[in-house]
């Protein structure tokens, strides 16, 4: 495939070439459809000051563009054809999730009506896109999924997967915790009240209340409504104190009321392993799935291919 190299390359990448000169020229079709030069730099226009900042000189800064424009081709083909797939499987997008979108872009942008003006393109056309870009990746995680359905993982396969990379299975000293977390403010009357109910709450603990139970009552950390679990962590994972009593204390005890800046903690390590190697039982879970999703990378890779070939599809550039 011939890329767009050199001044030219540069003059599109940098806007300097208006999209008024850019609309007849063709990149590439699928089947009759046309992608213009212009389709292709109103999806690079978001990464040129990404461009410009890895560029150390004028041959770089070609070179840069001539592979980003490649790769851009390339996604914008594969979005056509997976855009058309969507239409043609009934995909539709709710106008809400639309403007939620159209919302979430007005927060990342500084003046989105002035980059869409330099685009020369309307809030309509620029909803439409939006749709479309929506349709083409709901189509995508579809026909992912689907693939993903009907890969069977046999035990060889995934004991294979183990030997092979033993070094993902080793871990340093770990202890798997739980907490409970009361939030508290700087405000000295506040941390004594605060203070005073996690006090309570350890009292409860030491006469035989469940732990869990308590944390998914009273804990207002993440993990809370599954009985204030952590998970695991290593040395330095936690802040200050908390790090510590992860690792002084034993398999089933309980912290006493530890304070951060954020509030009052009660810790509880759940069990505690030495450094060493997970054994392909207790990975075997994390290995399936991973080599399921990779499984049908490679097939809705092979099925993007294919479709390429139906559709005829044709580069200019």
């Amino acid at each position: 495939m011939r890329i767009v190299t050199g001044v030219l390359a540069v003059l599109f990448a940098l806007g300097v070439v208006a999209r008024a000169e850019l609309v007849d020229q063709v990149a590439a079709t699928v089947d009759k459809e046309a992608i213009l030069m212009s389709d292709l730099m109103e999806e690079l226009g978001p990464q040129l000051r990404e461009i410009r900042a890895q560029a150390t000189s004028q041959a770089d800064l070609d070179r840069i563009v001539a592979e980003k424009m490649q790769e851009t081709l390339d996604q914008v083909i594969d979005n056509r054809l997976l855009l058309r797939e969507g239409q043609l499987a009934g995909v539709s997008i709710e106008e809400t999730t639309i403007d939620q979108r159209v919302e979430e872009m007005k927060k990342a942008t500084s003046n989105l009506q002035e980059e869409l003006d330099r685009m020369g393109m309307s809030i309509t056309d620029f909803r439409e896109r939006i749709k479309k870009q929506m349709i083409a990746r709901t189509m995508a995680v579809r026909k992912t999924a689907e693939l993903e359905k009907g890969i069977a993982i046999s035990e060889s396969e995934v004991a294979q997967y183990y030997q092979d990379n033993k070094e993902k299975f080793t871990h340093a000293e770990r202890s798997r915790c739980s907490q409970i977390f009361l939030p508290a403010s700087n405000e000295l009357a506040e941390r004594d009240k605060v203070k005073a109910q996690a006090e309570q709450l350890k009292d409860e603990i030491n006469n035989g209340a469940d732990f869990a139970d308590l944390a998914i009552e009273h804990s207002k950390a993440p993990g809370a409504e599954d009985g204030g679990i952590i998970g695991w962590v290593q040395k330095g994972d936690l802040v200050g104190r908390l790090d510590e009593a992860a690792f002084t204390l034993g398999e089933g005890e309980v912290s006493d009321v530890i304070e951060s800046d954020q509030g009052f903690h009660i810790l509880k390590v759940e069990k505690k392993e030495a450094a060493g190697e997970a054994t392909l039982d207790e990975v075997r879970k994390d290995i399936e799935p991973e080599l399921r999703r990779a499984a049908a990378a490679e097939k809705f890779k092979k099925w993007m291919e294919d479709l390429r070939k139906r559709s005829k599809v044709q580069v200019f550039i």
